[in-house]
């Protein structure tokens, strides 16, 4: 009985010494989704959804965003981009049936932070959250990567 007690109490010591950023499911060196939030907080039928993403140091430079809008939501061409300081991006926006493309003239620079916001959503389903699924093309890669989900929930 007291080796067993010994051996869990080594056990749960070397569990605690593992740094906790090893078992992070976010990678430093890519593109990820930062927040989420809509405005107002209510169940209003025409409401602004932004998300904000983060370009770390060490990615690759971003080329493209792709938004799959979730079933429910009507979305406006009334689209804004902006950097951390307010800043207008230079970006294509388009909205090809329930997805939103933005491409970027000149690639979005490692260490950069991006405001999506999708202005004038008219709600056509009822839902306490929504979701939307976000993937991005980087310069050198082919294929999309995805970058994460971005949830809403409205109480």
């Amino acid at each position: 009985m007291r080796t067993l007690i010994y051996t869990a109490a080594i056990a749960l010591a070397l569990a605690a010494s593992i740094p906790a950023d090893n078992a992070s499911a976010r990678t430093e060196g890519s593109p990820h989704i930062d927040g989420v939030v809509q405005f107002p907080q209510s169940r209003w039928r025409i409401v602004r959804h932004t998300i904000r993403f983060h370009i770390p140091q060490g990615s690759s430079p971003l080329s493209q965003l792709n938004i799959d809008v979730p079933e429910g939501l009507r979305i406006s061409d009334n689209i804004a981009l902006t950097d951390k300081s307010g800043r207008k991006i230079n970006a294509n926006i388009s909205i090809m049936g329930n997805k939103v493309i933005v491409d970027f003239p000149q690639p979005i620079a490692p260490e950069s932070k991006l405001e999506l916001d999708l202005n004038n959503i008219r709600r056509r389903g009822v839902s306490n959250s929504w979701i939307y699924r976000v993937s991005a093309k980087l310069v050198g890669l082919e294929a999309d990567v995805p970058i994460g989900i971005a949830q809403i929930r409205v109480y």
